[in-house]
């Protein structure tokens, strides 16, 4: 499991995935900042000043964590951003849960109006509730993947061994390695075997 998420493909898919779904993610957000800091208010869990602050500014932080994963750039600093927002996502939800508070639209990704008929997404999708719960974990594990596991190096492992087969077929062939006192190497090649007269 661990060769497989530190595999140079996973922690690139995992990148893009991760980075694309915050990018567009924070796109209704900013067209809509009003819309958004109505939802914010709706969780109760903070006043309205700090709502219309927290509309403001999220949506730009999801957009610019996402846009340097997919590029590359800062990636366990952005992966580490976004674990934070949604540890933060997980724990307001989950207060929300607990609280009782019917929130039709989670605001996580579209703005759309509860009560706008569309076959797609479900109600159960778009609310605060254990799907929510379930896709923020899902994120957050691919979040700290990236953040605590570094992905390893793509190509060829190296044979520990060449050496030590080289050196035995230059035996065979009768060469041995031969040093100086300068610490300079060379091959010489062993003097034929002669036989007793």
């Amino acid at each position: 499991m661990s060769g497989l998420l530190r595999h140079p493909r996973t922690y690139l898919l995992l990148r893009l995935l991760l980075g694309a779904f915050f990018v567009f993610a924070s796109l209704d957000k900013i067209a809509s900042p009003a819309a958004f800091a109505k939802i914010v208010y709706q969780w109760q869990v903070i006043g309205p000043v700090p709502s219309n602050l927290v509309a403001v500014t999220l949506p730009w932080i999801e957009l610019v964590a996402g846009l340097l994963l997919i590029a590359g750039v800062w990636k366990r600093e952005s992966a580490l951003v976004i674990a934070l927002m949604l540890v933060v996502f997980i724990v307001a939800a989950g207060s929300v849960m607990a609280r009782g508070i019917d929130v039709e639209n989670c605001g996580c990704v579209s703005l759309a109006k509860a009560g706008a008929p569309a076959a797609w997404p479900p109600a159960w999708m778009k609310g605060v509730g254990w799907f929510l719960v379930a896709r923020n974990l899902v994120l957050l594990a691919a979040s700290l993947v990236l953040v605590l596991v570094p992905p390893g190096r793509q190509g060829p492992v190296p044979d520990s061994d060449s050496d030590s087969n080289t050196q035995r077929a230059a035996e065979r062939a009768g060469f041995t390695p031969a040093s100086g006192a300068g610490g300079q190497g060379g091959a010489t090649q062993r003097p034929p075997a002669q036989g007793k007269t």
